[in-house]
């Protein structure tokens, strides 16, 4: 038979014939898995182990979404005992004082409260431990989210690695608490640190104290303070207003609606979630600045003014001062 006398095969015969019916069966529920386990989640690959500067990255049985948990929830509960002794120190030297109007007449409560933080191995779990796991784990877990944003867009070198980095992206609420840490530091310093090393102890430590090198040095102490305790209220309610949900000082922004559907049919929800979300933000940042200034009013106003000591204590608080690290000259 010639070639050129073979009739072209019909293509959508071809595939009706070599279609076959088939009865109906159940679908296997055992056999779908389940959304939330884990095959839905994204798998390392096995034969490109991740490193990091030339040495693999210890996992400790943690996947990258667990370690985000893990730090999360570091960052979060490490600030429940700074908040107790927030509390307390913002009753001793802001409402106290307010309310007595002189430092002699504050001291014993300040020194009423003094053993629940001051305690032999207790400031350190009170205070040191959680500042430092909350630092650290904020920091560690800001890392952890520009790398993963770097390998989700694809970036190769170091110019597209840096428009990724998590500086420009950083909120408000991140912002004040990196200025508080260095301020804090300070903070322990003088009234802690210090007096250590000068008297082997912080007993003679108090108002009066404070109040001492705010008379020495006035322009100094009224701007740390004033910056002191601006950032650490803010940072403080703004922080418990995340953790309740009201993310007003994140750099997380709503989205807008204009150009959609949704926008252009103007649905009341809309409207409701932007006034639930002006309200959040007038009545978080209205609770920082009203105890900020209270907490200045007391501070500065009624222990900032109550002048410098005389005497002996007196003295041995110039010595004190004298002798702070690096700004002890100008204190």
């Amino acid at each position: 038979m010639d070639p050129g006398d073979a009739k072209p095969v019909d293509m959508d015969a071809k595939s009706i014939i070599s279609m076959q019916e088939l009865d109906p069966s159940p679908v296997n529920d055992d056999s779908i898995p389940d959304v939330e386990s884990e095959e839905f989640l994204p798998q390392p690959a096995k034969d490109k182990p991740r490193r990091a500067c030339g040495f693999p990255v210890p996992t400790l049985g943690l996947r990258p979404h667990r370690w985000d948990a893990l730090l999360s929830g570091i960052q979060k509960y490490s600030t429940y005992p700074p908040t107790v002794f927030f509390i307390l120190h913002f009753a001793n030297t802001a409402l106290i004082p307010l309310v007595t109007r002189s430092v002699p007449a504050s001291e014993p409560y300040l020194l009423l409260t003094r053993p629940l933080y001051q305690a032999p191995g207790l400031e350190h779990l009170v205070l040191t431990l959680p500042i430092v796991a909350h630092v650290v784990s904020g920091i560690a877990l800001r890392n952890l989210r520009s790398s993963r944003r770097a390998r989700l867009y694809g970036a190769e070198t170091r110019a597209q690695r840096d428009l990724l980095s998590w500086w420009p992206r950083i909120s408000l609420q991140a912002r004040s608490g990196y200025l508080l840490a260095p301020l804090i530091g300070l903070h322990a310093v003088v009234n802690r640190i210090t007096p250590l090393m000068v008297e082997g102890s912080s007993s003679g430590v108090g108002l009066g104290y404070v109040a001492h090198g705010v008379a020495r040095s006035p322009v100094f102490w009224n701007i740390f303070y004033l910056v002191f305790v601006t950032a650490s209220v803010w940072h403080f309610i703004g922080g418990w207003a995340t953790w309740m949900g009201w993310r007003v000082t994140t750099a997380r922004k709503q989205h807008t609606s204009k150009g959609s559907l949704e926008g252009l049919l103007g649905y009341p929800e809309n409207h409701q979630r932007a006034n639930r979300q002006r309200k959040m933000w007038w009545m978080v940042n209205g609770i920082a600045a009203a105890g900020a200034a209270i907490w200045l009013a007391g501070a500065l106003g009624i222990v900032g003014r109550a002048g410098e000591g005389v005497g002996w204590e007196a003295q041995g608080w110039n010595a004190m001062y004298s002798q702070v690290p690096v700004i002890g000259d100008w204190l």
